[in-house]
């Protein structure tokens, strides 16, 4: 029985399971051209919230903008976690007996109260900034500096996870429990973390936004 999504999920994970990785790289090139304007309707509103938060600059100035962001980070989380329940439940089995209208429905209110959650976390990340303020120590320092690279650290995570998981490479992908998964993407991001601060202390830029600050001058 799947465990939580479905064929469409599910779909997309097979193309990760196949070991030629010239076949893989096709087929997964054409679920890109296939799902990404099917499943855009889920980015687009998260995007238009961060506009808005970058227009009245909300995240710029936390101090001035505290009550809102305490405000946001209760309610987004608590509105959130509520909201991922009822599919929390069907994906790990103990919500078994439901039909299709409940699972549509769940899968629904999974994604739209998960907006709130992605402002709840901002908000929270705001105000983490406010106490933080004037303490930055060498592992704030660290995430900063991953951040300040994060379009490269992005595409280096997704190598290292290439080489640790896919079939094709590693091969731990089909072998390892959700934990054993969960650890790994803790590996990888305290991995970025080191590189990153080591870039950050040398002064060197992150190749992908560098590239991208130079195309987008033309």
């Amino acid at each position: 029985m799947p465990r939580g999504f479905d064929a469409l999920i599910m779909e997309v994970t097979n193309s990760a399971t196949i070991e030629e990785p010239i076949e893989a790289s096709i087929t997964r090139m054409f679920d890109w051209m296939f799902y990404t304007p099917i499943l855009s309707y889920q980015v687009i509103p998260g995007v238009l919230i961060g506009i808005l938060v970058a227009r009245f600059q909300v995240i710029d100035n936390p101090k001035s903008n505290k009550k809102l962001l305490i405000t946001a980070a209760i309610f987004g989380l608590l509105i959130s976690t509520a909201g991922g329940i009822p599919m929390a439940l069907m994906s790990s089995l103990f919500w078994t007996n439901y039909n299709d209208l409940l699972e549509v429905t769940a899968k629904s209110l999974h994604t739209i109260t998960g907006y709130a959650g992605g402002a709840g976390w901002t908000a929270l990340i705001g105000l983490l900034v406010i106490k933080l303020e004037g303490k930055s120590g060498s592992f704030t320092k660290a995430i900063a500096a991953l951040g300040q690279r994060s379009l490269s650290f992005y595409l280096f995570q997704s190598i290292l996870f290439v080489f640790i998981l896919a079939p094709y490479a590693g091969g731990l992908g089909g072998q390892i429990s959700q934990l054993g998964s969960d650890l790994i993407a803790v590996f990888v991001w305290g991995i970025s973390v080191l590189v990153a601060n080591y870039m950050h202390q040398r002064s060197i830029r992150g190749p992908f936004e560098t590239f991208l600050r130079k195309k987008s001058a033309i």
